[in-house]
This record gives structure tokens, C-alpha cells and sequence, in this order.
């Protein structure tokens, strides 16, 4: 009887054991996205870390953010009254390596013509600014509170678009990975998806909203770690990154 009732104790106690003696340079402890300028975005981009030890550094190809594509996509979300066109989810980063992003269609929301009821052309809209370029630095950190991973990314758009004289919209919204920076052991994915379209202006002057996610997901041999960015942009050019 005492053997059994200590038998279940032990099944009962394992997971709170095994939780507890992952090693620390195996845990999480932070995760921040930041917002960089240009020159601390090029710097990172720069540096070479082949000499630091156990870190390993990639990079996209430079010619991804002279290459983007500039047509409309298929449909990938619909409201009422827009319509969002290009590509819903894509690789940022795949088992530690950038992807070229250049084989997506960037993201669009566009009015839906009031007449016929179908979308209009991202070409037939005028007054678009010219593209806004934001530049993000995500920091991941063990238990020791030491770097395990460093990531970039670009966020492209073109914002206040209108049709007829009317609404404000965005065009070209693209997230564009960097450079990669990964300590050994750990194996770093992430990806881009569309959370949702929205309409922040009035039904007669509408004001077009948009949400993407950035997903990481990071694995060792003994843990896994999920966490999300989520970035909101709109047709006055206002654009916030929220780290969930």
C-alpha cells in the first residue's frame, strides 16, 4: 500500500520535476521588440558575429528590398466595404535562415466600388505617400538572461490612397526579414499572417485599418516558446507593434 501510494506520487509529481530542472540557458526569460533607425538597423546588419562563440549570424539577400512586387494579389480577407489583396500568411524565417519574401504579393486594402460591389484595383487609387520604411529589432533572452536569438525586420506600406476623392488607404505592406542571429541549440522560426482588416473612419470617408501577426516560435532539445508581435497599421500612416 505505501509503495503504491508513493508510486502515484511520483507519477503525479513528474511534470512539476521535469519543469523545474530545465536548465536555465534553456528557458525563456524575455522577449522585446523594439523600433531602430536606419543606421542601428544597418549596423546590426553589418556586424559579422562569426567570431563570437556559439552564435551564428544569416541574411536575406540584399537585392529583397529593391525587388518587391508591386501588384494587387488574390483576395485574402473581405469586409463590407474593402477587400484585402496579396498574401495572408508567409516565412519570415524557417529553421534559422531568412526567406526572400520577393515571391509574395504584398498586402493591399482596397475599397469595394459602391456600385458593382467588387473591388477596386489598387492601381485606380490616387494620392498614396510614398513608401514608409520602419525598422524592428526583436531581442529573445534565457534564463541567464543572456541573447539566444536576435532577429530584424523591415514593415513597408504606402498609406492615404483614395478612390473617387474618398477614404484613405494603404497599399504595398510588406514585412521584410533581416538578419538572423541564433545561439546553438536553438532552432528559431518565424512567420508573417493577416489578423484581421478593419475600417476606422466613417462609412462615407472610410479609413482602412490593418493587423499582422508575427509569430516566433523558438525550440531547444527539452523546451518550446510561442510568442506573437502584433502590428497595426492604417490609412493615416499610423503604425504600432504590439508584443503579446
Amino acid at each position: 500500500m505505501r509503495l503504491s501510494v508513493f508510486l502515484i506520487t511520483l507519477f503525479l509529481a513528474l511534470p512539476i520535476f521535469a519543469e523545474t530542472t530545465i536548465p536555465a540557458e534553456y528557458q525563456i526569460s524575455s522577449l522585446t521588440t523594439i523600433e531602430v533607425s536606419s543606421d542601428e538597423f544597418n549596423k546590426f546588419e553589418n556586424i559579422d558575429y562569426g567570431m563570437t562563440s556559439g552564435m551564428v549570424q544569416d541574411s536575406i539577400p540584399p537585392r529583397t528590398l529593391d525587388d518587391r512586387l508591386n501588384t494587387g494579389g488574390k483576395i485574402i480577407q473581405t469586409a463590407k466595404d474593402m477587400v484585402a489583396l496579396g498574401e495572408a500568411i508567409y516565412d519570415l524565417v524557417k529553421k534559422g535562415k531568412p526567406t526572400n519574401v520577393t515571391d509574395y504579393a504584398p498586402i493591399s486594402v482596397v475599397p469595394r466600388d459602391p456600385i458593382t460591389k467588387e473591388y477596386v484595383d489598387p492601381f485606380e487609387l490616387e494620392g498614396f505617400s510614398m513608401p514608409v520604411e520602419k525598422n524592428f529589432i526583436t531581442s529573445i533572452k534565457n534564463g541567464f538572461g543572456q541573447e539566444v536569438v536576435k532577429f530584424s525586420y523591415k514593415v513597408l506600406y504606402s498609406y492615404g490612397g483614395s478612390y473617387n476623392g474618398k477614404g484613405r488607404y494603404l497599399a504595398n505592406v510588406i514585412i521584410v526579414p533581416g538578419s538572423i542571429r541564433t545561439s546553438f541549440g536553438w532552432d528559431f522560426t518565424a512567420t508573417m499572417k493577416l489578423s484581421g482588416i478593419m475600417n476606422h473612419g466613417t462609412k462615407e470617408n472610410p479609413v482602412a485599418g490593418i493587423m499582422v501577426t508575427v509569430k516566433y516560435q523558438m525550440n531547444s532539445w527539452i523546451t518550446a516558446f510561442e510568442r506573437n508581435d502584433t502590428i497595426h497599421i492604417n490609412g493615416n500612416g499610423y503604425l504600432k507593434n504590439h508584443n503579446k
